[in-house]
């Protein structure tokens, strides 16, 4: 089954999210986003610009942060990509725009810093997880 509905979409990224918890840890919010430049021109690219982005679902909790692989057809998690401890994350260029809303992910272990699109229906929980690393949120 397809995942369209953002409720749907969340409730299966959290159930895959819960796999890297500890007992007792909540999530305090997670987006869908794609990773790569701007999604206005991966769109131009067409079915090219489909092979520099990936889909991730990014959640947060008190602890750490968890990224979820996504389906790009499907929008269905497919596996736990890579989990961090929050204090060793690094938010950086955050751009709360009309569509799409961006920001740049760092590890002190990563070469260059991942950046991520979101969409402006999940502005909420962008602006949730955005301010669990103490970032203003305008």
């Amino acid at each position: 089954m397809v995942a369209v509905r953002k409720e749907t979409i969340k409730q299966q990224a959290f159930e895959m999210a819960s796999r890297a918890l500890q007992p007792g840890e909540p999530i305090i919010s997670g987006v869908y986003s794609i990773t790569g430049p701007s999604p206005w021109l991966m769109n131009q690219l067409g079915l090219l610009g489909q092979f520099f982005v990936d889909y991730y679902f990014v959640a947060v909790t008190p602890q750490q942060i968890i990224f979820v692989k996504m389906n790009r057809v499907s929008n269905r998690p497919k596996e736990i990509a890579f989990t961090a401890p929050l204090q060793n994350v690094r938010i950086s260029n955050y751009n709360r725009a009309t569509v799409w809303s961006s920001f740049q992910y760092q590890t002190p272990t990563a070469p260059k810093p991942l950046r991520l699109n979101v969409h402006r229906v999940w502005r909420q929980e962008l602006d949730a997880l955005i301010g669990a690393f103490g970032v203003p949120v305008a």
